[in-house]
């Protein structure tokens, strides 16, 4: 398991965060059992817990986008956002505009390379 750590920002809700960052409300509640997740304040840090599917056998190349998440990523390619860690070996939230990434393809997905 992957946990990536998020500091809440002025607005954010639990359910917000689950829907950008593509993690259940449940999920995020059961990894920050020290945290009250219904009084979130800003600077407070919570653990986004992410675990690889680990399913795939076809890759393509994504060129990160200026406003681009981890989570809009990974809902952009219906994959688990822990499989893009992963297989990118990234340790923080935060996208550079420009970069690239390896994104799985689901199996038989086309114009994917194998990696």
């Amino acid at each position: 398991m992957f946990c990536l750590y998020y500091v809440i920002k002025q607005g954010d809700t639990l359910y917000s965060i689950s829907r950008k960052y593509n993690v259940d409300v449940n999920t995020i509640i059961m990894a920050n059992p020290f945290i009250n997740v219904y009084n979130l304040q800003p600077g407070d840090t919570i653990c986004l817990p992410c675990i690889p599917n680990n399913r795939y056998t076809y890759f393509t190349t994504y060129l990160v986008e200026d406003g681009d998440t981890l989570g809009s990523v990974a809902s952009k390619h219906e994959i688990n956002i822990a499989d893009l860690l992963e297989i990118n070996d990234i340790y923080t939230i935060e996208l550079l505009p420009g970069s690239t990434l390896s994104v799985p393809i689901m199996e038989g997905g086309e114009g994917g390379i194998i990696l």
